[in-house]
């Protein structure tokens, strides 16, 4: 049975407080130190991986840019919602150490902050690197850089990293909320078909599945032209619960999926009760695709 250990933290800001020589798990000694030493040590092993304010990646994401349009259609992306306003930064497992600090990104309002995470033995001596972010009080997970030395962001894709690596991590991790005083959870991600609804406040996210590449985030704006137009609606069930095809009438010229963009015109639909009816449409130019904006009359 795999020996879990637990790594005493807890959340402060970086002052000169002296933590005492303590053994746990597996009678693995922890030298003496600052915070302050501990938080450096967390930011060299990120720099030395490229990451963070010693490396020369902030970050891994960067601003949607209008020619990146062709790319994301070309290439193999899925998509993430994460809230406006909120940066990535690191949560840093730091190798032979018991510690485990989340390493705020450098523009971020944040300071260094302990965790307390239950975690294999394994994990703990060998190190990882995550990137994370808080949404309020909940932190979450959205990638794997570091896994135990290897720098797995660069050389391995993100569905293998995800699928593989990040349940591997879980199974080396187990959650225990009184314990880590915070909630832990992993990110969400759907495919590129079913990005369909958006919230008012949503940023997007689109992941590149290509290994050493970074995420691109849209901040999205309403860029419809203005004449609607009533168009076929069918749902397609068998691909999710939001995608309707458009049609320009009843099993006529096929026109795609529709865009969802308004959470009330999603629920609208969910609770409409025919598979197959009319709607309003607009043409949506920054995805060049048809939008349903309300259901038309009979």
């Amino acid at each position: 049975m795999r020996m879990m250990a637990v790594i005493q933290v807890r959340c402060l800001p970086l002052f000169k407080a002296i933590l005492t020589t303590i053994t746990i798990g597996n009678c693995i000694p922890i030298p003496t130190m600052s915070i302050d030493e501990y938080v450096s040590s967390a930011n060299q092993y990120l720099g030395k991986f490229g990451w963070g304010a010693q490396g020369r990646m902030l970050g891994l994401s960067r601003m949607f840019q209008d020619n990146d349009v062709n790319m994301i259609k070309k290439g193999k992306y899925v998509v993430s919602f994460r809230p406006r306003g909120v940066l990535s930064g690191f949560l840093v497992i730091l190798p032979s150490t018991q510690m485990t600090f989340y390493i705020p990104p450098i523009a971020g309002r944040m300071c260094a902050r302990q965790l307390r995470l239950r975690v294999s033995n394994s994990l703990l001596q060998d190190g990882a690197i995550l990137s994370c972010y808080w949404d309020t009080n909940e932190l979450v997970l959205e990638d794997i850089l570091v896994w135990k030395g290897q720098p797995i962001w660069q050389t391995i894709s993100f569905e293998e990293r995800w699928n593989t690596y990040m349940k591997r991590f879980c199974t080396e991790w187990r959650p225990d909320p009184v314990l880590q005083d915070c909630k832990i959870r992993l990110a969400e991600y759907i495919s590129l078909d079913q990005f369909q609804t958006l919230a008012e406040n949503d940023v997007v996210e689109f992941v590149p599945q290509t290994p050493n590449t970074k995420r691109l985030i849209w901040l999205p704006t309403m860029e419809s032209s203005e004449d609607a137009m009533t168009m076929w609606a069918c749902r397609e069930s068998s691909i999710g619960p939001d995608i309707f095809s458009l049609w320009k009438s009843k099993n006529i010229e096929r026109q795609g999926l529709a865009y969802i963009k308004s959470l009330a015109t999603s629920r609208a639909l969910r609770l409409h009760k025919e598979s197959e009816f009319h709607v309003k449409t607009v043409w949506n130019r920054r995805f060049e695709r048809y939008e349903i904006v309300d259901i038309a009359s009979p």
